[in-house]
């Protein structure tokens, strides 16, 4: 890719010359692969390569924001005076402003950000992978009838920004994703379920067999689903569902939503908010952290933040401009397209560890519900009541019994989040860069029958 650490910064230094008080410019460029396969037969391949460049102005108070895709030099230089003439007639505003200058700089520990040999795979090895993949699944059992797709997608991104304080950083990232769905059939009833891997190191992603298997397995067991009827009891959240409310407490604790007075945690730091063995950290130093950057996207040096420790609400994530509004310290939790002005956005997100062994946690169940997937939109920002459709498995005298279908989970984060009994041993960022291990709520709603 092209070093555009000296085209951000000449731009900086037109827009200076020509009367900015400040500004910064945001370049991204990536390539991309993905395909499709379903049945053997390649559905989609595609092949990508983008850029984008972003200037933000700070003039009298005021700001403007410009981007283009046209890297040229005449179309550049009409955009920083386009932008100089838009920032004249934005609204002034106390708060705008670049990142506070102490806070500028680059992590300087070890980040494993960048893989060549994904960036080198051939198209051909990819499609050989999906196929092997799909193949595995519908292989695994009989019952397994039809696959709704499998798929591989990566990119090679790279991410520069400079501005008018003396910033110019540059890093490179490599991702890349396989994943299948599979269709499973008895006694005339059908069900769907899959299964991914996500890393940024090509060698770090399950093989094609294991993700194909494990769809399969996970479409099998959703056979034979049953409804329940309407009742309270303690709940296990997957790893995957306890990582949404993890999710959901960062996003509760955005300066953004804060300063909106549209969240519930609003004037809760300091306080213990939930159970007392809970800690939540968004560490963007993680040594090969999913989401991890040597800085953010106003140049903020990375670093591990911890929102809560020991159930108490330690800090708001903020952006510069949150930040200031709530008369708080920056987070290094700056997140930004070249399209648009910064916004708070995790990064390696998680609850940490707990002691529990994940198999200990359903045997300690009598009768509850083993949640493994929710969906709908039914969260509620400013209370934090959700009521969303869910599935899972019913545990009876410590033992998974039978799939659970069309249910209903009802409650309040806070409230779910206070009433964790146990945490599991089993925190892995496999499937995502927000994570959390295995948790058993003493008691939530379920509604069925």
């Amino acid at each position: 890719m092209n070093d555009y650490r000296n085209l951000a910064s000449e731009l900086v230094a037109a827009l200076k010359k020509q009367g900015a008080d400040a500004a910064d410019v945001y370049i991204v460029s990536s390539n991309g692969f993905n395909t499709t396969v379903r049945l053997g037969q390649i559905e989609k391949l595609q092949q990508s390569t983008s850029k984008g460049l972003g200037l933000r102005v700070f003039k009298n108070g005021a700001t403007a924001i410009t981007f283009t895709t046209d890297f040229q030099g005449k179309t550049v230089q009409e955009l920083v005076k386009e932008t100089l003439e838009i920032v004249k007639v934005s609204n002034a505003d106390k708060f705008n402003g670049l990142a506070p200058k102490e806070f500028l700089g680059e992590y300087s520990g070890k980040l494993m950000m960048f893989d060549e040999s994904l960036a080198k795979l051939s198209p051909e090895k990819k499609i050989a992978m999906v196929k092997e993949m799909e193949d595995a699944g519908r292989a695994f059992d009989k019952r397994i009838t039809n696959s709704n797709g499998a798929g591989w997608s990566n990119s090679i991104g790279q991410v520069t920004l400079a501005n008018s304080d003396g910033f110019v950083g540059q890093y490179q990232t490599t991702n890349a994703s396989m994943s299948v769905s599979l269709l499973a059939e008895e006694n005339g009833v059908k069900q769907r379920d899959g299964w991914y891997s996500f890393n940024r190191f090509f060698n770090k992603i399950d093989s094609p067999k294991s993700i194909g298997e494990e769809a399969a397995r996970r479409t099998i067991r959703r056979l034979g689903g049953k409804k329940v009827k309407s009742q309270a009891v303690p709940v296990v959240l997957d790893p995957d569902v306890a990582s949404d409310f993890v999710g959901m407490i960062f996003g509760a604790a955005s300066g953004g939503s804060i300063y909106r007075r549209s969240s519930y945690l609003v004037d809760k730091v300091g306080q213990e908010i939930v159970a007392p063995t809970i800690t939540i950290v968004d560490d963007a130093t993680i040594a090969d952290g999913l989401a991890s950057r040597p800085f953010d996207a106003e140049g903020v040096k990375s670093s591990s933040v911890t929102v809560i420790e020991n159930g108490v609400l330690k800090t708001y994530v903020c952006d510069s401009y949150s930040a200031r509004r709530l008369n708080a310290q920056v987070t290094g939790n700056a997140g930004r397209s070249y399209q648009a002005a910064p916004g708070v956005s995790a990064t390696n997100l998680f609850l940490k560890n707990g002691k529990d062994n994940p198999k200990d946690i359903i045997k300690s169940v009598k009768n509850g519900l083993y949640l493994t997937e929710m969906f709908g939109s039914g969260v509620n920002s400013v209370t934090g009541d959700f009521s969303q459709g869910a599935s899972g498995y019913w545990i009876e005298n410590g033992e998974i019994t039978f799939p659970v279908q069309e249910i209903t989970i009802a409650g309040n984060v806070l409230k779910v989040l206070k009433n964790v009994q146990a945490i599991g041993n089993d925190l892995s960022f496999k499937l995502g860069s927000t994570a959390s291990p295995t948790l058993l709520i003493s008691e939530m709603t379920v509604g069925g029958e």
